[in-house]
């Protein structure tokens, strides 16, 4: 088995490989939010790095979201093209939950947040136990304040803090609740570390059920909605 991961939600882009051991390679764009620019010769320098072709993948995951809509539509529509040419699988990996393997060793609670503007977050909260991963806190849209009583309600115990949320709300976190700088965003090695995980248990769809979760409606869609009563 080899699933080639795709990770666009966040500020830069990155790929990764995984085989059936769980052996990992990844690759990450140093630029900006220039995913539609560096995705696909990041794929192909990975591949060719590895003695690897797109037809010797398994199965194609992308990370589905929250995160930043134009990034998650690059990703998605990205794996769907992939797997439809190559007529294989798609893995939807939750971004919020695939942070629980950017420290897989970690004891406490595991709380990525991103700025979802209007004064909104996407978090959520993940612990592992018994070598798997428990949801603390369900994944979805929250006030700031609403989000970190939620965290603090349900589980006293150490915990940390990923994601571009802890930079635009840096006055609602203490520095030594913050994960470290290396560990602290969105990673295509642990999206497909996630993706093993849930091929293994059967979460494999055809590409045209591969489909992105922004948690909630796109600006200008709300506005225009609003426009129309």
């Amino acid at each position: 088995m080899c699933i080639l991961a795709l990770e666009t939600t966040g500020a830069h882009a990155s790929v990764a490989i995984i085989d059936e051991k769980g052996n990992v390679w990844e690759k990450r764009s140093q630029g900006t939010l220039n995913h539609l620019q560096h995705l696909m010769p990041m794929t192909d320098e990975l591949l060719k790095e590895r003695g690897l072709r797109l037809s010797d993948m398994t199965a194609i995951a992308a990370s589905r979201g929250p995160g930043s809509f134009t990034g998650i539509r690059i990703g998605v529509s990205s794996a769907r093209a992939l797997a439809q040419v190559l007529n294989i699988k798609t893995i939807a990996v939750p971004t919020l939950k695939a942070f629980a393997y950017n420290m897989p060793d970690y004891q406490g609670l595991i709380c990525p947040v991103f700025d979802a503007r209007r004064s909104q977050v996407y978090g959520g909260a993940y612990k592992w136990e018994d070598g798997k991963i428990m949801e603390v806190v369900p994944g979805a849209p929250y006030a700031i304040d609403a989000f970190l009583e939620n965290v603090k309600s349900a589980d006293k115990g150490e915990r940390l803090f990923f994601g571009d949320g802890t930079k635009v709300y840096s006055d609602w976190f203490q520095k030594e609740e913050l994960a470290p700088e290396a560990a602290r965003f969105q990673s295509a090695a642990s999206v497909a570390k996630l993706a093993k995980d849930m091929a293994e248990q059967g979460f494999m769809t055809d590409y045209e059920a591969l489909k992105p979760d922004y948690m909630r409606k796109a600006e200008a869609e709300r506005k225009l909605e609003e426009k129309h009563g």
